[in-house]
């Protein structure tokens, strides 16, 4: 018995000690906790979890290159009124530190007389980026193709953050000056200022820079190898569009693809250094095979874009064959306009933005400089606006739509990577300015 009134005793002394309250006090009595066998039942607070660890931002820089003569108001609007969705969304999904470029082309003069090329370096402000779409008016051009290189060399020309992923997307509805001469009245060699395209795109490969080509279809059709080519030298992929509304849907969506690659380039790399130590040329198929099964192997997912449930076309015969040249003079050699299928004519409106020296109207926010001196375009400058079908539906109001989803690691995919940094590889041995 005094053993038993003993340890009640030390038990209301520890309770005492614990909660700092007089254990005699009767009136408390009732708020003392139980007591087990071995002293009082104290209740347990529950630990607050750590906050998650803050880490490194993955750091994003992402170019917009537009063409902003008369017919391309409309997406021009787009990206207006939907950059802030890109911040959005793409930081929701990683944890992305994102930069904006923009940079505007128009045609040489005599053919635009406003400007060529208007670069504005990166930025992190999304309302910087929104006042420099907001400034960006869709008028003039000239005749048919535009200043396509210039915008592609000012591209090169950017504060690419090295250790960034790097996206290029040029955003165009028509072919560079020097691809085709026979519907080229001022500048069928090419560039008054000697860029080259093809050129152009293996110098933003070897800065790490992946080219997306948004081909704003169907006016681009006779010319898609070629811009389809232009992605495939820098390791990025042709976007065919038809709705002005999704563009920035599949931009979102090819960012989200290339961050989700990012963490491979250090395998890739190493399988890269490995053929270089032994003294042989580096086998690109080799290296994506190897690494592509190892990743298979692993059940490993990674981010694909999609364009109506489907994914994005790989390059065709004649795109391949584009790549394979160094400049715009042996591309001309090789390339071949395509014809529009005829499902693609929008409402029997033709698949040509101007016929011949015919120059174009302009857009809805202004008027080409070579109005009072020439026919008025045959350019679809309000096509895009028809591409929808009544009744369509799809997440942008039309019946194109782009989503980015989760799905075993593609073959083309690591094709696509290991290209990129055997480009980089090459250009640090050649020891040319470079971005790793």
């Amino acid at each position: 018995m005094a053993d038993k009134i003993l340890f009640t005793f030390l038990s209301l002394c520890v309770w005492t000690s614990a909660y700092g309250r007089i254990a005699m006090d009767p009136l408390s009595i009732r708020d003392f906790p139980p007591i087990g066998p071995g002293g009082p039942i104290l209740p347990i607070k529950p630990i607050k979890p750590l906050p998650p660890p803050t880490g490194s931002q993955e750091p994003l820089d992402l170019a917009f290159i537009m063409d902003t003569t008369g017919s391309m108001s409309s997406y021009i609007q787009t990206a207006r009124e939907n950059i802030r969705r890109v911040v959005d969304e793409i930081v929701q999904s990683s944890r992305t530190d994102i930069r904006f470029a923009l940079i505007e082309y128009r045609d040489h003069p005599k053919e635009e007389s406003t400007f060529v090329v208007r670069k504005h370096d990166f930025t992190s402000s999304v309302s910087t980026m929104k006042a420099w779409l907001e400034n960006a008016q869709a008028r003039g051009g000239g005749d048919l193709p535009e200043a396509v290189a210039d915008a592609l060399h000012s591209g090169t020309t950017l504060s690419w953050r090295q250790k960034a992923v790097k996206i290029a997307v040029l955003v165009s509805d028509a072919p560079p000056h020097g691809l085709d001469p026979s519907m080229d009245n001022s500048y069928p060699q090419g560039s008054p200022n000697s860029h080259d395209p093809i050129d152009m795109a293996h110098k933003l490969s070897k800065k790490g820079v992946k080219l997306y080509t948004v081909g704003c279809e169907p006016a681009i059709i006779p010319y898609k190898d070629f811009f389809m080519a232009l992605a495939y030298i820098a390791s990025g992929q042709y976007i065919p569009l038809d709705d002005h509304k999704v563009l920035i849907d599949a931009i979102i969506g090819g960012a989200k693809e290339e961050l989700s690659l990012q963490q491979f380039s250090a395998d890739i790399q190493r399988e890269i250094q490995k053929q270089q130590a032994s003294g042989g040329t580096v086998d690109r198929a080799q290296i994506a095979k190897t690494v592509f099964d190892q990743l298979s192997s692993q059940n490993t997912k990674t981010t694909h874009l999609l364009r109506n449930n489907k994914p994005l076309g790989g390059p065709t015969s004649g795109a391949k064959a584009i790549a394979a040249t160094t400049s715009l003079a042996e591309a001309r050699k090789v390339f071949t306009k395509s014809s529009a299928p005829v499902s693609s004519l929008k409402s029997g409106f033709m698949p040509m933005r101007r016929m011949g020296g015919i120059s174009k109207m302009g857009g809805m926010d202004g008027i080409s400089s070579g109005i009072s001196r020439r026919l008025p375009s045959m350019r679809m400058d309000f096509v895009p606006k028809m591409a929808s079908a009544p009744g369509a539906s799809s997440g942008s109001g039309g019946k194109e739509a782009f989503t980015a989803v989760e799905a075993a690691v593609s073959l083309d995919q690591i094709e696509r990577l290991v290209n990129a940094e055997a480009a980089k590889a090459a250009a640090k041995i050649a020891d040319k300015p470079y971005i790793q």
